[in-house]
């Protein structure tokens, strides 16, 4: 029997079994004409994925775990309480599903950094192989008003400060594959004065930590033997050039790529001279009227144009970073100038700058989590429902790329390979091609008529070929 908050003209269940989708929706639902897809099982292209994770839950935590990952990589709509608990075949109370978000008390970094290690192993890395660690902040709106860890934040396109979440996300950049590694949820000093502030640290043993201290807190919990497997660039943007990331970085032997604010000074070295101190906004234009030679950096995409842009380089001292080169970059396009700062004295001046491109991939990862997997969707009042959200919308983008590397097989696993990744929806709409075509399957396997598989396949069609994509 059809749940009642579904709305689709057409809801028939088909056949049986331990297939990955026993129940079938097909029609209009709401306001999108699109197939709905209730999930019952895992398929078994992510069998091998899911069951790497079953260490960290317990039998029924487990049985919530599978369907919701699933709902969260392939449904359609938004990734709240209410449209998740419509994709799930088997019909308990909503209230079962609620309880496992807040109250399950599964170790969700661990369970994300295992779930990258196995994408991240997929690849077969070799000795030496560039790693790269992408940080960066975001934050959602939220119009709850007792929420837990409720702050402020600016909202792009939107005036001032409205009331919101703001968590931190730490991504791994290996052969141009995008692996999400931690998210975090900032709590801002003022919620720990609340009664539910204190509330919240007798729970769960949370205290204040700046951005910063929560950089620095998940780089020091990075594995130890990644700094003599890898080359590992630590790239981040002006608001985590400091001394507590920056050290952070340097006690794990990795470098960082990062800009820095044009206010900040220089200790300039100058031979057996005695260094030069300069201010960076007002020492870029000089050293590369003088110095800067022009150069043209590959394109980031296939078929992109060369990126054109004026290079100086420098060496010295910043203040509580320590010894760095300084990398002046004008861009030939609109003339904006901006000071790249790396630890690696080795570097060259194109190497510096093609590296930091490469921190952008977060900003495009950020809003696709965003637009297509839910990211801070939730509608959760306590903390750990937010946080388990947050985690679950990750490991979602892991599944998608797992199952884009299982179908590349040996080209993922060539050395130093640069691979480029069809798009989050164009890998749903594979997934989904993949779950469908498995339900059909099992459709002909059973009793049901031929033609309602006909029907079917005519139905699922209409969405932009998925069954085309999953011959």
């Amino acid at each position: 029997m059809a749940h009642p908050a579904d709305k689709s003209n057409v809801y028939r269940r088909f056949g049986g079994g331990s297939t990955c989708m026993t129940w079938t929706c097909f029609g209009v639902r709401g306001l999108e004409d699109e197939p709905v897809i209730t999930i019952g099982g895992v398929p078994k292209i992510l069998e091998p994925f899911v069951a790497n994770l079953r260490f960290w839950f317990s039998k029924p935590a487990y049985a919530h775990f599978c369907p919701l990952l699933i709902a969260f990589a392939v449904s359609f709509g938004r990734r709240n309480v209410n449209s998740l608990y419509a994709c799930m075949q088997e019909r308990t109370r909503r209230q079962k599903l609620n309880d496992f978000m807040v109250e399950s008390r599964w170790a969700d970094p661990e369970v994300l950094q295992d779930a990258a290690r196995f994408a991240l192993m997929q690849m077969k890395p070799r000795q030496g192989e560039r790693l790269d660690i992408l940080i960066d902040g975001s934050g959602r709106r939220k119009r709850g008003r007792h929420m837990d860890a409720l702050g402020f934040i600016r909202e792009a396109g939107t005036p001032g400060c409205i009331p919101g979440h703001k968590y931190l996300l730490v991504l791994l950049r290996f052969r141009g594959v995008i692996l999400p590694w931690a998210v975090d949820l900032y709590i801002p000093k003022k919620f720990f004065k609340t009664v539910a502030g204190r509330d919240l640290a007798q729970r769960t043993g949370r205290r204040f930590r700046t951005l910063n201290e929560m950089t620095a807190a998940i780089l020091a919990a990075m594995p130890v033997d990644w700094a003599e497997q890898f080359k590992v660039y630590v790239l981040i943007d002006s608001g985590f050039c400091n001394p507590t990331v920056c050290s952070a970085v340097r006690e794990k032997g990795f470098h960082f790529i990062c800009a820095a604010q044009s206010s900040r000074s220089f200790l300039m070295d100058r031979g057996r001279r005695t260094p030069k101190k300069v201010h960076l906004s007002t020492h870029a234009p000089g050293v590369l009227r003088f110095q800067g030679r022009d150069v043209a950096l590959e394109p980031k995409r296939r078929g992109g144009a060369q990126r054109r842009f004026r290079l100086a380089t420098q060496t010295g001292t910043m203040k509580g970073i320590g010894r760095v080169r300084c990398v002046f970059s004008k861009r030939k396009s609109d003339g904006s100038v901006l000071t790249l700062v790396t630890s690696d004295l080795d570097l060259s001046a194109e190497e510096v700058a093609t590296g930091y491109g490469w921190r952008w991939e977060i900003e495009v990862t950020i809003k696709a989590l965003k637009q297509h997997l839910g990211l801070g969707e939730y509608q959760h009042r306590w903390f750990e429902g937010a946080l388990h959200h947050l985690h679950l919308s990750c490991l979602a983008h892991l599944a998608l790329t797992v199952v884009e590397l299982n179908r590349l097989g040996p080209k993922a696993q060539k050395a130093n390979a640069v691979l480029q990744l069809p798009s989050t929806r164009e890998l749903q709409n594979r997934l989904r091609a993949i779950v469908w075509q498995g339900t059909l399957t099992q459709l002909r396997r059973s009793s049901c008529r031929e033609e309602i598989i006909h029907h079917l396949e005519r139905s699922l069609r209409l969405d932009e070929g998925v069954l085309d994509e999953a011959a």
